[in-house]
C-alpha cells in the first residue's frame, strides 16, 4: 500500500499526485523531506491549481538531507506552510509538538484537499530504522496490483 521512491529526491509529490488524479477515491499521502520539497517546489504548484481533495502532503522537515550526508538545507527559513497556502492547497499547517502531529493528521485526514502539513523534527533517525528489503521493481510492481483496485 506504499510506494518508496527511495533514491528519486523529490519525485515522491510528483508520483503521488498522479495517484491521486487516477484514484479520486483514495486518499493519497505523501510523506515527503525538506530537501525533496526544495528540488521540486514546481510539483506544489502543479498540486494547487489541481485542485485534487484527496492529496495530503506532509514534510518532515529536520533542515537537513539527513539520507545523504546531512548537509543543511536551509529550509528551517522557510514558510512552506505559506507556499502550500500560496499555490492553492485548501489546507497548510505546521506541527512541532506530538499533539499538534496528531492533530494535524487528524484535520488532513478530515478535511478536502489538496492539504499540506509540515512537521519540523530533529536530523537523525533511531539506530535500528530498516531498509527496504524489496529492489524497487519489486516495489513497483507491488504498487502497481495494489493500484489495480
Amino acid at each position: 500500500r506504499e510506494f518508496l521512491t527511495v533514491g528519486s529526491m523529490g519525485h515522491s509529490s510528483a508520483i503521488a499526485l498522479g495517484i491521486a488524479l487516477a484514484k479520486p477515491s483514495k486518499n493519497v499521502f505523501c510523506f515527503d523531506g525538506d530537501g525533496a520539497l526544495l528540488m521540486h517546489l514546481g510539483t506544489m504548484a502543479t498540486v494547487g491549481v489541481s485542485k485534487v481533495e484527496n492529496f495530503r502532503h506532509i514534510l518532515l522537515n529536520n533542515g537537513a538531507h539527513d539520507s545523504v550526508g546531512g548537509q543543511p538545507t536551509g529550509a528551517f527559513g522557510i514558510d512552506f506552510s505559506a507556499i502550500a497556502s500560496e499555490v492553492g492547497y485548501k489546507v497548510a499547517l505546521r506541527a512541532k509538538t506530538p499533539d499538534e502531529v496528531i492533530e494535524g493528521v487528524r484535520k488532513l485526514r478530515t478535511l478536502p484537499g489538496p492539504s499540506f502539513l509540515e512537521i519540523r523534527c530533529n536530523i537523525g533517525a533511531r539506530l535500528n530504522l530498516g531498509r527496504p528489503k524489496r529492489t524497487p521493481i519489486e516495489n513497483k510492481h507491488d504498487f502497481m496490483k495494489f493500484l489495480e483496485n
